[in-house]
């Protein structure tokens, strides 16, 4: 079975809000079995819109980062994001294997 990876690109508007968020998503995601690939750090922005923030986590599969996106878990940390916190995208994506 592929991995899947949840691929987030975010524009942060307001640091210290989404820092509630952030610190209670990446331990939750570690909890689920997901290994952090990058979160924050260095962006260099070389098409398309503006951002911040990539986030790249790694899920052992689709339904796992699924089953993630919609835990109980998760809905605590995204009751911080707002429109007035970030504009971001995220999407889940299966890998590939050869």
């Amino acid at each position: 079975m592929p991995k899947a990876y949840w691929v987030g690109t975010v524009d942060v508007k307001n640091q210290d809000e989404y820092k509630k968020y952030a610190d209670l998503a990446g331990p939750a995601l570690l909890k689920a079995g997901a290994k952090i690939i990058s979160r924050g750090g260095k962006i260099k922005n070389l098409e398309g819109k503006m951002i911040n923030r990539v986030v790249i986590a790694e899920f052992p599969s689709l339904k796992d980062a699924e089953k993630f996106y919609n835990s109980n878990e998760y809905a605590v940390a995204k009751k911080y994001l707002n429109s007035q916190v970030c504009d971001r995208s995220l999407i889940i994506t299966e890998g590939v294997e050869y």
